[in-house]
């Protein structure tokens, strides 16, 4: 792994001497038509990401909310209150949503195995066991917050906690992964490389905002 730093330069020079990709041609109508988000709503990921977007815009407003340290009954913290309900029931909602999403990512690690490269075969090990047991914390957080499982040394959010910590690893990893095939473009001849390295970029960084 640490060969492919040999002969790169450094990485911010080989981004930004880089001519940008080609831009894509600007959205139509038709991309943000009410047929189009009724077949997003249709499927899981799409609810779910939905869902996400929601979430995260109301922790943004109570991350806001709380640095202006608002006085209570004030329009401020009504609106900070209202943010934390919708984000703590999103995030419920998501979790439940959650289950049984580890079993294509277990089923997916016997072909981590047959990868050639020992580097390549143990990030991809890493990244697939990580957030494999992410998920599965997860669960017992959420029967714990169900109150069908006891408490014992971490209570229901502490143990979300815990599986938190193993999903930002495996977005972590994730990074690694894509930034050393980012690398390794370095010595490719190919029409697409450019391209292939803006998608490792940007695949990176969407990890490494995870784990933030």
């Amino acid at each position: 792994f640490a060969s492919s730093f040999v002969g790169t330069g450094t990485l911010l020079d080989r981004v930004f001497s880089a001519p940008a990709p080609p831009l894509r041609p600007p959205c139509s109508m038709a991309a943000l038509s009410l047929d189009n988000f009724n077949v997003l709503c249709t499927k899981a990921e799409g609810r779910d990401k939905l869902a996400r977007f929601f979430q995260y815009s109301a922790r943004a407003i109570v991350g806001l909310s709380g640095l202006a340290a608002p006085k209570a009954g004030s329009a401020l913290s009504t609106v900070e209150g209202h943010a934390r309900t919708a984000m703590v029931n999103l995030a419920g909602a998501r979790r439940t949503h959650r289950w049984c999403k580890e079993f294509p990512v277990i089923k997916s690690i016997p072909k981590s195995l047959s990868i050639k490269d020992p580097v390549d075969r143990v990030l991809d090990l890493l990244q697939k066991v990580s957030l494999a047991t992410f998920m599965l914390i997860d669960h017992v957080g959420h029967m714990k917050q169900w109150k069908i499982l006891p408490g014992g040394k971490r209570a229901g959010a502490g143990t979300i906690q815990l599986g938190l910590k193993f999903f930002c690893f495996s977005n972590f990893i994730g990074a690694l992964t894509q930034m050393k095939k980012f690398l390794a473009l370095a010595s490719s001849s190919s029409e697409d490389r450019r391209r292939d390295e803006f998608t490792c970029l940007k695949t990176a960084f969407k990890h490494l905002l995870l784990v933030l």
